[in-house]
């Protein structure tokens, strides 16, 4: 399969923390030849959760604002709690060539677009964890600046992961509640 293209460039990915969502998500991209592994990079505070990316042959680091310098899509993968803090350390970096995909969950376009600059072209997706192997429910929305083709970008790549499609923001609390914990809520109830 060909490699998927930013609006106007060439694909560099970079991810910002490296968990399971991260690996799920990215890892589908590498196995479908969406991005070679050359044109990604990652990063993390801990070398542990790096240690995939790295036999997979992608740039990692322990720096976020490397990331922006190495690539022009961006995806935010730490734990929604964290978010605010790297959007601080970042948003220096950010300029309007990238594009900045959050997969936080509960973090809204607006808080994204009050802690970035103006202008910066955000999108927020909401996968699940059938992801790691292919089969996830990814939906996304967009952000007032991000257009559609940076919405055709994004479910050309997700589409590495699964179902991919584009809501209102307003069904993305929905999305995680249904696909992202429903499947945990089957298991443990024995239904």
């Amino acid at each position: 399969m060909a490699a998927v293209s930013a609006p106007g460039s060439t694909l560099r990915v970079g991810c910002i923390g490296a968990g399971k969502m991260a690996r799920g998500v990215l890892g589908g991209l590498l196995l479908s030849g969406k991005v070679p592994a050359q044109q990604m990079t990652v990063s993390a505070p801990s070398g542990t959760n790096l240690q995939y990316f790295r036999a997979q042959g992608c740039h990692t680091t322990h720096s976020n604002i490397s990331v922006l310098y190495e690539s022009n899509v961006i995806f935010l993968a730490t734990k929604p709690h964290v978010i605010p803090q790297v959007l601080v350390e970042i948003s220096s970096a950010v300029t309007s060539d990238h594009v900045i995909v959050s997969m936080a969950a509960g973090l809204s376009l607006q808080t994204l677009e009050e802690l970035l600059p103006d202008g910066v072209r955000i999108l927020r997706m909401c996968p699940n964890l059938p992801c790691v192997i292919q089969q996830g429910a990814v939906v996304f929305s967009r952000g007032s600046c991000a257009g559609p083709e940076e919405a055709d970008m994004l479910k050309d790549l997700l589409s590495a992961c699964g179902m991919c499609e584009e809501v209102p923001e307003s069904y993305m609390d929905i999305h995680t509640g249904i696909s992202g914990s429903g499947v945990a809520y089957v298991r443990t109830s024995g239904l």
